[in-house]
């Protein structure tokens, strides 16, 4: 039922974007199976395996399509995803859907694919040069300012408020932080950036950081952490300080321990994305293209779901928590 509620709040963006896209069945046109490469920056984390899920899930419906999910140990490891990438060329992977480590880094490989024929579809995570087929992701910079937005409301639009990103050269870390900095810069004069640091998705690592800020500014009264992993650790940290009542923490993703921290009150809020509509519509699209039908408009817009305390329970909450 979750799942089906996210279908019609989101099918209708979908579709409309995707414009040209066939909806094709090709499995009633050739028994070959269609082998595709789900790149991801990471392969142990609870939101690549929400997408992994979703596109095997649409490869079954589909028939005669086999997903193989790969990824570097750490969304840093910049180099191990580039060589991924140019692997999945000399294998002749049907296509690729990826979601970017480095927003430079993947340009040669990813237009590499594409002129050899392999359909690129980037999830979540883009890039500097639009040298792929179709771009599936979260405004990232709305979000952010989404997430500002609830932020200032939290600590009454006055006070300190501290950031814990996670990699630096990601261009969805690059553009939630600037939505979120913008937002308050233009819109908050009374809330002060204390701070901004970089976890690599490392939740030990941010619950260091955080406790180094809250040590630092002992007045702080907020942190935003701008993924799952980094805002996990930043709860972690502020719940071991017995901080709870005193710092707000807003979150990104919606993996069981986001879920968990909203439920105690560790976390207070959370920009949840649609990994299952990337991960789902990622598949459709390549084997849409592999049969001809290019998307009209590159980038897609998956939508986001702010979920705080306040509308927890809500219907429309609990379906994209539960995604």
């Amino acid at each position: 039922m979750k799942r089906k509620l996210l279908a019609v709040l989101f099918a209708t963006t979908i579709l409309f974007s995707l414009g040209g896209c066939s909806t094709n069945d090709i499995s009633n046109e050739d028994d070959d199976t269609i082998n595709i490469a789900l790149v991801t920056k990471m392969v142990d984390s609870p939101y690549w395996q929400t997408v992994k899920e979703a596109a095997i899930e649409k490869a079954q419906e589909l028939g005669n399509v086999e997903i193989t999910h790969l990824g570097p140990a750490i969304e840093s490891d910049i180099n191990a995803q580039v060589s991924i990438v140019e692997t999945c060329i000399v294998d002749e992977y049907d296509g690729i859907i990826l979601a970017a480590c480095d927003k430079d880094a993947l340009v040669i490989p990813v237009k590499k694919a594409v002129d050899t024929g392999i359909p690129v579809v980037m999830i979540d995570s883009g890039l500097s040069s639009p040298v792929y087929d179709a771009f599936l992701s979260t405004n990232n910079v709305q979000a952010g300012a989404n997430c500002a937005d609830l932020m200032a409301e939290l600590i009454g639009e006055s006070g300190k408020v501290g950031i814990i990103n996670f990699t630096a050269g990601t261009s969805t870390a690059i553009e939630r932080e600037t939505g979120f900095v913008e937002q308050i810069e233009k819109n908050y004069p009374n809330i002060e950036l204390v701070g901004i640091q970089y976890c690599d998705s490392d939740p030990t690592k941010a619950a260091n950081q955080a406790t180094d800020m809250i040590s630092a500014e002992p007045d702080i009264k907020g942190i935003w952490g701008v993924n799952d992993q980094a805002a996990i650790g930043v709860a972690n940290a502020v719940s071991t300080l017995g901080k709870i009542d005193e710092i707000s923490v807003v979150g990104f993703d919606n993996s069981a321990d986001i879920i968990a921290g909203l439920e105690v009150g560790t976390i207070k809020g959370t920009a949840v994305q649609m990994p299952t509509v990337m991960g789902a519509q990622g598949v459709q699209m390549v084997i849409d293209i592999l049969d001809g039908a290019y998307p009209e408009i590159k980038e897609i817009d998956t939508g986001v779901v702010m979920v705080n305390q306040e509308n927890l329970n809500d219907e429309i909450s609990q379906a994209a928590l539960n995604q």
